[in-house]
């Protein structure tokens, strides 16, 4: 992408935080986001395809208390060079299967289960691919990717915070919304 889609700007505009999943390629991306609310960013993992190291100059986790909730914000990729080896069986399948990435995702949130016990919701990124999924207590959610992909619709997520529940959104944008 060339510049961040206006589309994400209008979504975004009013909302009390922006939390951010990772594979920030351009940080300059960021700071449209900073200026509608609080930002908190990951770091994405390594795309070999174009050598972009997905903002690795960002925090790897960040974890907050927001309605008196614990959450923790995490690209959700395993580092290194057996992170890279055990997501070749996962690029595989997504060229084979149609909905490969659900299978991924499911992977994905019960590896951060076992990682962050405690938390109550834990966001990832990594797959592109909108996921809600309740393990326990903690719900695991992953809003997509704003970058439009071949097999995947661009898409960005809320949460909503009420005293009894937390409710999600995903919101679908145009392919052709920029960048």
């Amino acid at each position: 992408m060339k510049t961040l889609p206006h589309a994400v700007v209008e979504t975004f505009a009013g909302v009390d935080i922006i939390l951010h999943a990772g594979d920030v390629d351009r940080l300059e991306f960021l700071s449209p986001l900073r200026a509608i609310a609080p930002l908190h960013a990951v770091r994405g993992n390594f795309h070999l395809a174009d050598g972009s190291f997905g903002g690795r100059n960002l925090p790897p986790v960040v974890t907050l208390t927001l309605a008196g909730r614990k959450v923790v914000v995490v690209h959700g990729h395993r580092p290194g060079v057996l992170g890279a080896l055990l997501k070749i069986p996962d690029i595989f399948l997504s060229i084979v299967l149609a909905h490969p990435n659900e299978r991924f995702n499911h992977r994905i949130s019960q590896r951060l289960h076992r990682l962050y016990p405690q938390a109550d919701v834990v966001i990832f990124g990594h797959t592109h691919k909108p996921f809600e999924k309740r393990l326990g207590k903690t719900l695991f959610f992953n809003p997509g990717a704003v970058a439009p992909t071949v097999k995947m619709r661009p898409s960005v997520g809320f949460l909503r915070f009420w005293e009894d529940r937390i409710e999600t959104e995903i919101v679908w944008l145009s392919p052709g919304s920029g960048g």
